[in-house]
């Protein structure tokens, strides 16, 4: 089962950010999810939200905004523990890090109503210039178009179908909608991660992958019903 870093170390560290992503290295990280959007001046950045409210308590938009701006917002502010200041990383700052000894890594593109038009093509053509990067990566979002544009575009790159709001009822449904895509990956919150749940996906042919799971006893639990990984806040988990 992959211990995935969800936005790095994000339980001893500001999320998404350089200090997250170096502190889950240094604790052993292999596997690792990031949040992937495009400024107004088209660089692609790592954040959670569409705006700064959670962490830095603005609303401005990274869509509103050029890299240059966006620099000087501190996406620590909101992190008691440690409200340094940390400014939003580019995708190639957060990669340099991460990428060399990673062996899978998600790229959680946000994209509702394609409010980055051609950030699929920017993405797939970051991932192809980086020798041996695409292999070893996998796109997921929440928006349908945008793994439906992904696929358009590209037959090699490996999608994965996130689950928002899915109960038992509505399972059968999104598994249409993964297959789809030929998504290889299915992402579903902890909270529907029942075994029978997990057997149905499987049954399709899908890795299943479980969100958040920041609890040891979870974690075990999930191991136990025959997931594939877990995001988790806590490099250490099984550790503790």
């Amino acid at each position: 089962m992959k211990i995935i870093s969800h936005r790095g170390a994000s339980g001893y560290a500001p999320e998404n950010t350089v200090k997250s992503f170096k502190l889950a290295v240094e604790m052993g990280s292999k596997d690792f999810e990031f949040d992937v959007h495009q400024t107004k001046d088209g660089i692609l950045v790592v954040h959670h939200d569409y705006d700064f409210k959670p962490t830095a308590g603005r609303e401005a938009r990274i869509a509103d905004l050029s890299y240059a701006e966006l620099k000087k917002i501190n996406v620590a502010a909101h992190f008691k523990k440690d409200p340094a200041f940390q400014c939003v990383p580019r995708l190639e700052e957060v990669l340099d890090i991460i990428g060399p000894g990673a062996q899978w890594l998600n790229f959680e593109v946000k994209n509702d109503d394609n409010i980055y038009p051609g950030i699929e093509e920017k993405l797939l053509a970051f991932l192809k210039s980086k020798p041996g990067m695409l292999e070893k990566s996998l796109i997921s979002s929440f928006d349908h178009g945008t793994l439906k544009r992904f696929r358009e575009l590209s037959n090699e790159i490996r999608l994965g179908y996130l689950g928002h709001g899915l109960s038992t009822m509505l399972l059968l449904p999104a598994i249409k909608k993964a297959r789809a895509v030929r998504a290889v990956n299915f992402h579903m919150a902890l909270r529907i991660a029942f075994k029978l749940n997990v057997r149905k996906i499987k049954k399709y042919g899908f890795q299943v992958c479980i969100y958040t799971v920041n609890t040891k006893k979870d974690a075990l639990r999930m191991k136990e019903i025959g997931v594939d990984g877990i995001f988790t806040n806590y490099p250490d988990i099984m550790e503790k």
